[in-house]
């Protein structure tokens, strides 16, 4: 229990933070209903950990979400509600261990432009939760039970965290799709984690969509490509463009060379929103067409690989001990989040 003078000091250095940072001043917080989920930060919030402050970045406001209600928006965000329920709980630990870490960082070594809060989203356009009134819209006459189901499995393991071998939150990346093996961290975020290796995900390819082939012609492929480099040169003819592509083991493009200038896949699939940078591109009877395998980045969980393995009667330790290499579950005491 902290005692009233420390309670004081937390309050006056959040203040002092809160005047520091214009951007972030307490008339930016948004005003909401009283039975709105999202609330205002004050002085009378809970215990520090029990709510994550968000830097809504569309607006520049604070809002603060319970713990709960952000792990049912963000769950209901990731994953449908017809997914098994041991995919959910294990997507639930994921994010929340994800979310915890991002706020651990936070707190370790502040970024300055996010000032109080744990961590930015444009909450604004849904990026990262679901809200309620969105859940209700998006459902429809399946609300109750989709709500029971989210419910039930963020409760049953709420405040478990994925840990390294040294006991600490891991940065617990997930992704919609892979291509049927997930990649290294190294190679996507060019940072080496031990617990976010390539592993086999096979029931990806089975899951809807894995597979997509968007089509340009030469002049929109051409005036993308411009989009990144607007002296970009072309030459000769489109079958020529394309040279060598680079790629990590599990198969997303590194570089790709278009007339003789490397690009990154990553630049790529921004420029022609590609699903990810796991692509081949042929040219073919006037038409550039990409042959795209799975959705997101690739590294750490895939979504529907977990959903696979609960399909086939994995529990939700199982599919975190598959793809977070060494890791452990670790229970967070009540007072200590944060």
């Amino acid at each position: 229990m902290k005692s009233s003078i420390q309670y004081t000091v937390i309050f006056i250095s959040v203040f002092i933070a809160l005047a520091a940072v214009p951007v972030l001043s307490v008339k930016n917080i948004r005003e909401v209903p009283d039975n709105d989920p999202i609330s205002n930060i004050s002085e009378n919030a809970e215990e520090p950990g029990q709510k994550f402050n968000i830097l809504n970045s569309s607006t520049g406001e604070i809002v603060s979400i319970d713990e709960k209600e952000f792990l049912y928006g963000t769950v209901a965000y990731e994953v449908p509600p017809t997914f098994e329920e041991e995919a959910i709980k294990a997507q639930a630990v994921a994010a929340y261990t994800f979310f915890s870490y991002k706020r651990m960082q936070q707190k370790n070594s502040p970024d300055s432009d996010q000032g109080v809060t744990d961590f930015a989203a444009d909450l604004d356009n849904g990026e990262l939760y679901m809200s309620d009134s969105v859940r209700h819209e998006k459902w429809g006459s399946a609300y109750n039970d989709s709500m029971e189901k989210i419910r039930k499995c963020c409760d049953s393991v709420y405040g478990e965290i994925i840990t390294d071998r040294n006991g600490n939150p891991i940065d617990a990346a997930y992704h919609a799709i892979s291509s049927g093996k997930t990649e290294n961290a190294a190679d996507i975020f060019g940072k080496a984690q031990s617990y976010l290796t390539a592993v086999a995900s096979p029931g990806d390819i089975y899951a809807p969509d894995y597979i997509t082939d968007p089509r340009f012609t030469a002049d929109e492929f051409r005036s993308r490509i411009r989009a990144i480099d607007s002296g970009f040169s072309f030459k000769d003819s489109p079958e020529s463009y394309i040279k060598n592509i680079d790629r990590t083991q599990s198969g997303s493009v590194i570089n790709i060379s278009i007339c003789g200038k490397n690009f990154t896949g990553s630049q790529i699939r921004a420029a022609f929103s590609l699903r990810s940078t796991n692509f081949e591109v042929t040219y073919k009877e006037g038409m550039f067409v990409f042959l795209v395998r799975g959705y997101g980045h690739g590294v750490g969980m895939s979504q529907y690989g977990a959903q696979a393995m609960a399909q086939n009667g994995a529990d939700y330790h199982e599919i975190l001990a598959h793809y977070y290499n060494g890791c452990g579950i670790s229970k967070m005491e009540s007072g200590v989040r944060g």
